[in-house]
């Protein structure tokens, strides 16, 4: 795997182990109800919380796959591009089902990874 596409992919794993922690860790912060742009009261509420902490272990296991592939694995091309792929397909869901914005906050980076594997592979 080239040097940037290594990089784009760490870049993918780093965002989704935040997010990780946003849903996993600290699932009614301030910064969570502000990332998500919902209310504080909201990101409270126990079964959003138990909601929150499933879908983060989901991000987290996204990061996961995505640092094996780029370090361990003896196939990382193969790896990386079905991790990103997951994950560009987990962006257009959430686009069209809670925010647009998602596709470029989450979508974009991963995007820009999956163009740099095939590009440079």
């Amino acid at each position: 795997m080239s040097l940037i596409s290594s990089i784009l992919c760490v870049i993918v794993a780093l965002e989704h182990f935040y997010i990780f922690y946003l849903e996993t860790v600290v699932p009614a912060s301030t910064k969570t109800a502000k990332t998500f742009q919902l209310p504080l009261s909201f990101t409270k509420d126990k079964m959003v919380q138990t909601l929150f902490k499933n879908q983060g272990v989901y991000n987290g296991l996204f990061g996961i796959g995505l640092l094996y592939a780029t370090f361990v694995s003896e196939n990382g091309f193969e790896m990386a591009t079905l991790f990103i792929c997951f994950v560009i397909i987990a962006a257009l869901y959430g686009s069209i089902t809670s925010s647009a914005s998602i596709l470029v906050k989450q979508g974009g980076p991963a995007i820009l990874a999956l163009l740099s594997l095939i590009i440079f592979h």
